[in-house]
């Protein structure tokens, strides 16, 4: 082929990342420039020194933590499986790492470095054909996001070595299956099922990974987004609710929840419920602005919004949509009026407003949420 050594090329998409302290290309398009012709060397070729930075960024992330709000308990910190001796963190820097983006069932002898941005609570089942339990992830690296799941063994195996926010590097063999869109709301086609032998190691260096990704939907754009979609939304904390309960009639368990408002600079607003000890705990200023991953759009009032227990809360972001919104609300948007998509004519004032009717069990329970 045209790729050989002693050609020249021109990267068109990489991305950088550090193992063990040494920074490495990963290479995902390049165009050989023939017209160069090839070269042995250019000039004197230095290594690039990697400084290890041992201050992790502070992250502003909120999880769920479950509908319940119960939070499993963090189990000790492990550098490796002790069931996965024959491999070892210098073998794992050797890797062929990946880019998620890159992975499907074609992919073979892969690692991937990822951030655990969720972990949900172990599930159990029961029916005909058996029982069993599972929990899953979500993962995350530069290139983009994906689920993976662990069943029984693989559960009882990996679940207290991932921790939410963690650096890990996760080894092939490894399902990489396609994704069932009902369980799941990452951008993938494709999800991971960890396997005997996959092999999961907390990677020393837990910086240089995403701590979220976001792919907004303005409030403005909520009544063109069909009902049940899951998205991600930001926007100014304009007003929070009182927490109060709910009785399921069918567990007759309560569940704890919490109203707010939303606004953003399409001068729209929007009541987005969160649950269980999110709900209870839920301590941020208003006009403070929250990014939400996660989100279950119904038409319920025209369009509300209701944090799934797969989501999350950033409070505050350090990203453009965040500074850019807090400068717009600063500048004009405290004394704006906004429209409601529950009534589109009418509206809210600047200091609050006009309710709109809380969820019945019903619309809580198509929501999966109760």
């Amino acid at each position: 082929g045209k790729l050989r050594r002693g050609v020249f090329v021109r990267l068109k998409s990489f991305q950088t990342n550090t193992v063990k302290n040494k920074r490495i290309i990963i290479v995902l398009d390049l165009e050989v420039l023939e017209e160069l012709g090839e070269c042995d060397k250019l000039g004197q070729p230095q290594a690039l020194d990697s400084k290890s930075d041992d201050t992790e960024p502070q992250s502003t992330t909120i999880h769920t933590g479950g509908f319940y709000g119960n939070n499993a308990q963090a189990g000790p910190q492990q550098q490796s499986l002790p069931a996965r001796t024959n491999t070892t963190s210098s073998s794992t820097a050797q890797a062929n790492i990946y880019p998620i983006e890159a992975l499907s069932p074609y992919a073979h002898k892969w690692t991937i470095k990822a951030r655990v941005t969720n972990k949900s609570d172990i599930k159990t089942w029961h029916n005909k054909n058996g029982e069993g339990k599972l929990f899953s992830v979500n993962l995350l690296d530069e290139s983009g996001e994906i689920r993976g799941t662990g069943f029984n063994d693989q559960c009882d195996m990996l679940y207290d070595l991932f921790q939410e926010g963690g650096v890990y590097y996760i080894t092939s063999p490894c399902r990489v299956q396609l994704a069932k869109k009902q369980f799941t709301n990452l951008n993938n086609d494709y999800e991971l099922t960890f396997e005997r032998d996959t092999v999961v190691e907390r990677a020393e260096e837990q910086n240089g990974v995403p701590q979220v990704r976001f792919n907004f939907t303005s409030i403005g754009d909520l009544q063109s987004v069909e009902k049940d979609t899951t998205i991600d939304t930001i926007g100014i904390l304009k007003d929070v609710g009182e927490t109060s309960q709910i009785v399921s009639k069918t567990t007759s368990k309560p569940y704890d929840k919490r109203e707010l408002t939303l606004v953003d600079d399409s001068n729209f607003s929007v009541r987005l419920t969160i649950w269980g000890s999110s709900a209870t705990t839920f301590d941020v200023p208003p006009e403070s602005v929250i990014a939400f991953k996660g989100v279950k759009v119904s038409d319920f009032g025209g369009r509300s919004l209701s944090l799934l227990s797969s989501g999350s809360m950033t409070v505050d972001p350090d990203i453009n949509e965040a500074h850019k919104l807090k400068g717009w609300y600063d500048a004009q948007g405290r004394t704006d009026t906004f429209s409601s998509h529950a009534n589109m004519g009418g509206s809210m004032g600047a200091a609050g407003g006009r309710m709109d009717p809380v969820k019945s069990i019903l619309q809580v329970k198509e929501e999966n949420l109760g």
